[in-house]
């Protein structure tokens, strides 16, 4: 059994991650650490964190064939895709994700066409 500290070192990290990425968009710490909590997914390695027409877009590597069960309703996942990373790895996968997030919506993130 993982010690709380070891469980949570993964979701700080994130966390300190999106807090950089999103510092524009003036978020509450406490925003962030629920961001970082729905996009820690075990098995994923995050690569990238970006703002996208979504909310976030975070890029995940993964060496295991990925089973997307594991996401849930809760996520408040827009879609998600799976690509195999192809001739320079092929047993690697990127799997890219996009995010609702409600708190960016007014803040400078398009989330239609046209708006």
């Amino acid at each position: 059994m993982q010690a709380a500290s070891e469980q949570n070192a993964p979701i700080k990290g994130v966390s300190a991650k999106l807090s950089e990425r999103l510092a524009n968009f003036e978020l509450k710490d406490s925003v962030i650490q629920k961001l970082a909590q729905r996009l820690t997914i075990d098995g994923l390695s995050i690569a990238r964190i970006d703002p996208c027409i979504y909310g976030i877009c975070v890029d995940y590597f993964s060496d295991k064939q990925v089973s997307l069960e594991r996401l849930s309703a809760k996520q408040d996942i827009a879609k998600w895709e799976v690509f195999p990373y192809g001739i320079i790895d092929w047993d690697r996968f990127l799997v890219r994700v996009a995010f609702n997030v409600n708190e960016l919506e007014g803040k400078g993130v398009v989330r239609e066409l046209g708006a």
